[in-house]
């Protein structure tokens, strides 16, 4: 066995691949949120993206990862249509580490290391960009890595699944969808058992019992592997539960009828405690809203349109959420629960943006006021580049507490006019390299 250590210091995250085990150390101020699904359709990466825009509108650092090998769409979510860099390059060695391939969005804080539709043939290709992937992440300089995965149970989807104990699970109401997700959570349990012990013979048979049909000695659950392992030696049973315990993937609900439908929630819950010995926690819900079918068909995230308010407001919780359990305890904030605002609405933030196609070329405009002394920036970008900014001073949006739509017609008469001034050439830009 060949063991890579490159730091002598814990905490450590260790990976498990077929021969070698890497030991590294992890980012502490970093958090890792990997995001399944168990099957596709379920709006899995339109809740990464417009997630990963609230978060770095509450001043943290996002990165997001398409880990969606084959079938990368994340940065068309985004609505920018070409990438200058993506993972294949990691294959091809034009880029030597993850952190290379980090791109800068139209949205201020936030990153994309996008995925490619044109990998390579090969059998190994994804165990080999997985272990590339897991081994770049500690050297991404981040508070938040969002991990967009495939909509599959694969032991490399679950590899990247298991590299934070807090990762989300994405399903909506339909009977397909829960019992993907239920089971996506089973082979993960089982996935983090195998690998804490990846030497264990007795632990891999009963693994292989549990996530095989055809076993001769069939394993029906956890508590079931469990109980086994305990009269061999009670040991392994109690290694397992404080694994276990540590373990708390958490649930988000997409396109439900109303904010209380959380019947796949119940279902998932209730199956998953019965036979994976992991009750997964609801971490919110969002609305079946016809607004974000229209922004999606646009190329916009929804979180940008502020007509969809009532649906950003619902993915704000969730945020926000978020954002106070990778506080420290001490640290947490005291307030009321949220009642519909959310750190980011607290913050009166208003944004308009569009993306254009300039000389054949895709344009993304951004203008947002930024800061409490009235100043409204205008930003446009090209293939992660800024090639122009201006920012112009409003006193009367440097009172104490301006009227909210009167915030929006201002920034909005703005973000209008250098539109209009690109399209009649008033406002130049150099040509990106």
């Amino acid at each position: 066995m060949k063991m890579i250590d490159n730091f002598s210091t814990f905490p450590y995250l260790t990976v498990n691949f077929p021969g070698i085990m890497i030991m590294f150390k992890t980012n502490q101020k970093m958090q890792i949120l990997p995001v399944a699904s168990g099957k596709g359709g379920v709006g899995k990466t339109l809740f990464v993206a417009n997630l990963g825009i609230l978060l770095a509108r509450m001043n943290r650092k996002v990165v997001l990862l398409d880990a969606d090998l084959g079938a990368s769409n994340l940065h068309t979510t985004l609505g920018i249509p070409y990438l200058p860099k993506t993972l294949n390059d990691l294959l091809t060695g034009n880029a030597d580490r993850l952190s290379q391939l980090m791109l800068k969005t139209s949205v201020p804080g936030l990153y994309l290391i996008g995925g490619s539709r044109h990998l390579p043939a090969y059998p190994d290709y994804k165990t080999q960009l997985t272990h590339k992937i897991i081994t770049g992440i500690p050297q991404l300089n981040a508070d938040v890595l969002l991990i967009d995965l495939g909509g599959d149970i694969t032991p490399d989807i679950l590899d990247l699944f298991l590299l934070s104990n807090q990762g989300i699970m994405v399903a909506t109401n339909d009977p397909s969808s829960i019992q993907n997700t239920y089971q996506f959570l089973k082979m993960a349990v089982f996935r983090k058992i195998l690998k804490a012990f990846p030497n264990n013979t007795l632990i891999s048979y009963m693994v292989h019992s549990a996530t095989h049909v055809r076993s001769r000695d069939r394993i029906s659950s956890v508590p079931e592997l469990l109980d086994r392992l305990a009269h061999v030696d009670r040991y392994y049973r109690d290694v397992i539960l404080e694994l276990l315990g540590q373990f708390s993937p958490k649930l988000f609900i997409n396109m439900v009828d109303n904010s209380d439908d959380v019947r796949a929630a119940n279902v998932v819950s209730t199956v998953s405690g019965k036979f994976s010995a992991i009750t997964p926690e609801l971490l919110g819900t969002l609305e079946y809203d016809t607004g974000i079918k229209a922004s999606t068909q646009k190329l916009r995230p929804f979180t940008l349109d502020p007509e969809n308010r009532r649906a950003t407001e619902q993915l704000n919780r969730v945020a926000d959420r978020l954002t106070e359990e990778a506080l420290p305890t001490g640290r947490r904030m005291e307030r009321e629960p949220l009642n519909g605002e959310s750190i980011a609405r607290e913050k009166k933030e208003v944004w308009f943006m569009d993306n254009i196609q300039y000389r054949d070329r895709p344009l993304h405009i951004l203008t947002e006021k930024v800061g409490k002394d009235g100043t409204v920036r205008t930003s446009v970008y090209s293939k992660g580049r800024i090639l122009f900014t201006r920012k112009l001073h409003y006193p009367e949006l440097s009172t104490h507490n301006p009227d909210e739509k009167f915030q929006q017609q201002i920034v909005r008469k703005q973000h209008l006019t250098a539109l209009k001034g690109i399209q009649i050439g008033r406002i130049s830009f150099k040509e990106p390299e």
